[in-house]
């Protein structure tokens, strides 16, 4: 809560922070003990930017202001003779040091203010909570800037914490002036800050109350604006049946159907295909009657012509012809077979031959001495066979 914060006290938060700054101008990495003392944002600016700087011109003296054109005074007035260390206490001394006010930007941001005159600056310290680089909660720097005349300081600094509270208070009711009305009454606000928990509930309720307006039921499919193709069917309503809306594709035509039933059968002409065209060769000869039946008995007229259906047999190892032209594939694979086999056996000794050769000419062997080697190794097998065959 913003009545637990305790104020800055200067005599505590100065020293360590003016002992780290004229060291920016024996070295352009900060020291490590200024590191704790600045709050989280900056702490990250003045790392992340002093690891990247190769030249004095980039100190880091000059991250600790986030107003460029400000920043440049402060290596001035950290080099005057107000910097220099007592000869007693080894320490930089400042007397008019003072809390000039505090400023609150929002819940979690507020900000207090340290001018020292002696020294011609102003120190803007953050309160932090649950900074563990820093050392937990605490007042953190947030900002170091050459000292403003009074006329500079803006309305936003107040006296106290609790005047910090109220005028942002004052801030965010003025801009929702309705949210602090329940029921037209004014409600009651908790002490603190935290009333705005009450502003951002009645915008809520604002929000899903206009769902209290909206429709209780869906409204049903309006027709397309394009006129329907046919004028007596009925309109997909919600009031057809399932039934009925999925019988109307039984009248749907398919594009790749050759049969269509809206063309003029007249300007075609009737088919001379018939489906009964081979009913006579399929249906079995009626069966003559037996001679003992009444004779009487009206005869079937006699058939003229009655057609049979041959189907083509395929030959076999032991039907007719069968065996040679069998015996014929076989001869032709397997010559197909060797003359491969050849092949690649003359390209193995091909591709050996010149592998042979290009390694005597590495070792200084030349072509006539080698093709005398390859001549007397076909003399040995040869000389080889002989004695096998004897």
């Amino acid at each position: 809560m913003a009545n637990l914060i305790p104020p800055p006290t200067p005599q505590t938060l100065l020293p360590p922070l003016l002992a780290c700054l004229p060291t920016a101008f024996a070295s352009i990495r900060p020291p490590p003990a200024l590191l704790p003392l600045l709050s989280p944002i900056l702490r990250q600016r003045v790392q992340l930017l002093s690891d990247s700087a190769s030249s004095p011109s980039d100190s880091w003296l000059l991250k600790l202001t986030w107003d460029r054109i400000r920043a440049e005074e402060l290596p001035a007035l950290v080099e005057s003779e107000a910097f220099e260390l007592h000869p007693v206490s080894n320490e930089i001394e400042f007397d008019d040091a003072r809390i000039a006010g505090y400023r609150r930007l929002d819940v979690e941001t507020l900000h207090s203010r340290i001018d020292i005159g002696d020294l011609r600056l102003t120190v803007i310290y953050l309160w932090c909570m649950g900074d563990t680089e820093g050392g937990g909660d605490g007042w953190r720097v947030a900002e170091v800037l050459p000292l403003e005349s009074k006329e500079g300081i803006g309305r936003e600094w107040k006296i106290s914490i609790e005047e910090a509270n109220e005028a942002i208070q004052q801030k965010s009711v003025s801009n929702t002036p309705a949210a602090g009305l329940t029921n037209g009454t004014p409600a009651d606000e908790p002490n603190g800050i935290s009333s705005n928990s009450a502003i951002d509930g009645a915008e809520d309720d604002d929000y899903w109350a206009q769902y209290d307006n909206a429709l209780t039921s869906t409204p049903g499919p309006q027709p397309s604006p394009g006129p329907p193709a046919d004028a007596r069917a009925p309109r997909h309503g919600r009031t057809m049946s399932d039934a009925a809306y999925y019988s109307q594709y039984a009248q749907v035509q398919p594009d790749m159907d050759n049969d269509d039933p809206s063309a003029d059968r007249n300007a075609i002409g009737e088919s001379s295909l018939n489906g009964d065209t081979i009913a006579p060769t399929t249906q079995p000869a009626p069966s003559q009657p037996d001679s003992h039946l009444d004779s009487s008995a009206e005869s079937p007229a006699p058939i003229l012509f009655q057609p049979t259906t041959e189907h083509p047999r395929p030959y076999t190892a032991t039907s007719e012809d069968g065996s040679s032209s069998a015996v014929v594939d076989r001869l032709e694979d397997s010559a197909s077979m060797q003359s491969q086999t050849e092949l690649a056996v003359r390209q193995h000794v091909a591709s050996t031959m010149k592998s042979l050769h290009r390694l005597a000419r590495s070792t200084g062997i030349g072509t006539a001495e080698f093709e005398g080697m390859i001549k007397t190794e076909v003399e040995m097998l040869r000389f080889e066979e002989g004695m096998e065959e004897s």
